[in-house]
């Protein structure tokens, strides 16, 4: 079972490096909405990453 969460945290690298990646291309970009879009995106990407690296460690070490 703890395998499981390992490969979670596996995923959730290769998601969070995607995810920064599309962020890094909208605050490159000129439009001041589209800033405020990746700095939001950003955001929930500190918050998910929060919550299911939590999540994982105390699985873990259960």
């Amino acid at each position: 079972m703890k395998f499981g969460y390992i490969i979670l945290l596996g995923l959730l690298l290769l998601v969070d490096i995607l995810t920064f990646t599309e962020v890094a291309s909208l605050v490159r970009e000129p439009s001041d909405l589209k800033v405020a879009i990746g700095l939001g995106l950003l955001l929930v990407l500190v918050v998910a990453n929060f919550f299911v690296i939590r999540f994982s460690i105390n699985k873990l070490k259960s």
